[in-house]
């Protein structure tokens, strides 16, 4: 956002004006914020329910209760998990109104202030499409991607199926894992791209962990229509070197990627791609915990960690996962 100054005859009536603010301060001064600190052990039931919602296992630093101001009632909490510190904004009535991370004085190798992470998109812009493209991502019917490692296959595949989520209608994309031959994992992700710039939201998945042919948990399972939760973006239309954005935001899913590389070449069984993304992955549960990505464009990804792309293109697109007809 530009913002202009101009300054001609209108500054003498701005100058007049600013005064008359001055001396309305001075005689009617606004009311000031008053918190009182509150220990952990006084906290509402309510309250610490929505802290340990949000932050599981997370450590109470510090909290304090506003008693005037903007936002009387509200509880304003310092929590640590995963080796991050977070700031917690909590209503009386146990509603977490937002999750911050907070500033770290670290700086970057040129001094300038460590970048935070992105997670307002201004999806109100957008007219949302469950079907398109961008350069490195393909949300259409049919499209297929095979990556496999010595033991493990993944198979995504972007299936007839859409599914309206906060009033949103998204495609369903399965990843279909196995290990050792055995099924271990099916998801089913929901997505939607943006027409007027290309970004591909992230609106939530279904998991269905396997044991023995069996489902034995839903670990990482979200949608952007619950409480607390909205999309995160998956691909952005235009890849930035440096961009750091949230892909799911959720008190059950926090996975954010970092834009690492842009200049990527990258051989796999499928063939040799140039002008390859890096993506560095993390979440703001488990800081600690990396993986990376690679995209290539006009084809989407092509390396996860050790598994690298074999195959890719149409297929007939299931209008299910079989699991779920």
């Amino acid at each position: 956002m530009y913002h202009s100054l101009r300054c001609r005859g209108a500054c003498i009536v701005g100058l007049a004006f600013c005064a008359m603010l001055v001396a309305a301060s001075w005689s009617s001064p606004a009311a000031e914020e008053r918190k009182i600190t509150i220990q952990p052990s006084e906290l509402p039931p309510v309250i610490r329910k929505a802290i340990d919602k949000a932050l599981p296992s997370g450590e109470i630093l510090k909290i304090e209760k506003e008693v005037e101001g903007d936002d009387p009632g509200q509880y304003d909490a310092e929590v640590r998990s995963g080796g991050k510190e977070y700031e917690v904004e909590i209503s009386p009535e146990g509603e977490v109104i937002e999750i911050k991370e907070k500033a770290t004085e670290e700086k970057s190798g040129s001094g300038a202030p460590e970048k935070k992470w992105t997670s307002s998109f201004a999806q109100g812009s957008c007219s949302f499409s469950p079907t398109g493209k961008n350069r490195f991502f393909i949300l259409e019917p049919g499209y297929q991607l095979i990556l496999e490692s010595r033991k493990e296959k993944v198979a995504i595949t972007v299936l007839s199926e859409t599914k309206t989520i906060a009033g949103v209608e998204t495609r369903v994309v399965e990843e279909r894992e196995t290990k050792d031959g055995q099924l271990a994992e099916v998801s089913r992700n929901f997505f939607a791209i943006c027409k007027e710039h290309g970004d591909v939201f992230y609106f939530g998945e279904e998991v269905d962990d396997y044991k023995d042919g069996k489902i034995v948990a839903h670990s990482g399972a979200w949608r952007a229509d619950e409480k607390d939760s909205k999309p995160g973006i998956l691909m952005p239309g235009t890849v930035l070197l440096g961009a750091r954005f949230y892909q799911e935001i959720s008190p059950k899913a926090m996975d954010r990627a970092e834009v690492v590389r842009d200049d990527v070449t990258l051989q796999t069984p499928a063939g040799t791609f140039k002008d390859c993304v890096q993506m560095e992955e993390t979440s703001a549960l488990d800081p600690d915990e990396k993986s990376y990505k690679i995209y290539a464009p006009g084809v989407g990804l092509i390396q996860d960690e050790d598994l690298l792309l074999t195959s890719r293109g149409a297929v007939k697109a299931p209008e299910k996962s079989p699991e779920k007809k």
